[in-house]
């Protein structure tokens, strides 16, 4: 069971998409795929279930993330265990978004307060999420956890980001890509770096729940939305692309492999730190969007016509060899 992070500074990157292909072409390839929608725009939700669905997800009875964390919220206990929503005839599940999710933020900033102070309700708050994805993989033999999160460093990504195993960058090569991922490195360091002493200090025995280890590994970067000219990237983007390993190597790896953390072995080595190309869809992304599936699975019935036949093969080659080398890098 591995847990995965798509994040970036910047929004405007296509992570949603390419987290939601990914974890069909999983599928695909014969693993137990568990998405968890942790970005209160809720687009990987939309991407998957109907409004039917999202409607009773959100009523007073429902299950989506934010009805887990509502007892914590309103001071009224621990976490609530809740079951994600299954897509019919697939091993794929999610735990449905909720724009409510955002209120979670304020005790999770007070969350980080305690934990730096040796507190155990800090640690109890911060694992929720952890905890409400841990019951229910481990049970269900889930072999991938894709969770998407917003494009900001606030608290709700810093406990998200500290419970998974895994991060991936999602890119697209321009400049205001590469701005965005000049902080994450610090950032991410300085986070891990404060939880282990913190986690240190207090004892594990002494938390009588799971907590995550709080050692997510830089797995790679993913460049997105290139355009092709004759089987070509374009010039302005191959500008923007070359630079990426540059700037990843500076301002996410540094950071990670500083002296101190070098104990927590933080980063995962790959040829010049790139996962995968994902190629600009165009047009067949809504097509998706609105069929509730990905683009490599749409057929006539969902519009697709003429050229477009050629692109959802181009996909679902794409993709198949994406999942091939997820799955050979992230073990």
């Amino acid at each position: 069971m591995k847990s995965i992070v798509f994040f970036n500074n910047k929004g405007g990157v296509g992570k949603t998409t390419f987290t939601f292909h990914l974890g069909y072409a999983l599928e695909r390839a014969g693993n137990k795929v568990l998405f968890v929608d942790l970005d209160p725009q809720c687009n990987l939700t939309a991407h998957i279930c109907d409004e039917e669905t999202i409607d009773k997800a959100w009523s007073e009875k429902g299950d989506s993330v934010y009805k887990a964390v509502e007892p914590i919220i309103k001071g009224a206990g621990d976490v609530k265990l809740i079951e994600p929503y299954k897509v019919e005839n697939r091993n794929i599940w999610i735990f449905i978004g909720d724009l409510l999710l955002s209120d979670f933020e304020g005790e999770l900033s007070n969350a980080w307060t305690q934990i730096l102070a040796g507190q155990e309700r800090g640690f109890r708050v911060t694992s929720a999420i952890y905890r409400i994805i841990q019951e229910f993989a481990s049970k269900n033999d889930i072999d991938y956890i894709l969770i998407d999160v917003a494009p900001n460093l606030g608290s709700l990504n810093r406990a998200v980001l500290l419970g998974c195993d895994n991060f991936v960058i999602p890119m697209i090569p321009d400049l205001f890509s590469l701005r965005g991922s000049q902080n994450l490195g610090r950032v991410f360091a300085d986070w891990i770096r404060n939880y282990y002493t913190s986690k240190q200090r207090i004892g594990v025995s002494k938390l009588q729940f799971d907590t995550p280890n709080g050692t997510p590994k830089f797995s790679g970067y993913i460049l997105q939305q290139f355009n092709v000219y004759r089987s070509r990237k374009t010039k302005a983007y191959e500008r923007w692309s070359s630079q990426i390993p540059d700037y990843i190597n500076e301002y996410v790896i540094g950071p990670l492999n500083a002296t101190d953390l070098k104990i927590l072995d933080l980063v995962l080595t790959i040829p010049d730190y790139k996962v995968a190309d994902f190629k600009n869809y165009h047009g067949l992304v809504p097509m998706a969007q609105t069929s509730l599936k990905p683009i490599f699975e749409l057929t006539s019935r969902d519009g697709v016509i003429g050229d477009h036949t050629r692109y959802v093969n181009d996909c679902r080659r794409e993709f198949e060899q994406i999942a091939n080398n997820i799955q050979s890098i992230i073990k």
